[in-house]
């Protein structure tokens, strides 16, 4: 018997694509280093990325989130839950998507 024919909604470029950006997210998590207030690369400050923040001085809902992932990614849950309630979640989201992505691309390959 041959293999499984894949289902009409798999689409082996945004399986390559979820693969791809969850480990630049899980690469770049353990790279960076943080503050409460500040992301950092090497040594070199990264200005905020929110544009809300930029515009209204105000934080927006998901402010906090790229220093939660940084904590994250150097295994600190305490201050990773401290930066965002919901980063730690969405950090193993991103965790989760990695040999799920593996395993779909193996599995529809053979």
């Amino acid at each position: 018997m041959g293999a499984a024919a894949p289902p009409r909604s798999y689409n082996a470029r945004a399986e390559w694509l979820w693969l791809s950006g969850s480990l630049v997210v899980l690469v770049l998590s353990a790279i960076l280093s943080t503050t409460p207030d500040v992301v950092s690369f090497f040594g070199r400050e990264i200005p905020p990325l929110c544009p809300y923040r930029w515009a209204t001085g105000v934080k927006c809902l998901g402010c906090g989130l790229t220093r939660s992932f940084v904590f994250m990614g150097h295994l600190d849950l305490g201050a990773a839950f401290d930066a965002h309630r919901l980063g730690p979640a969405l950090f193993l989201a991103v965790v989760v998507q990695v040999p799920l992505r593996v395993y779909r691309l193996w599995r529809y390959r053979h």
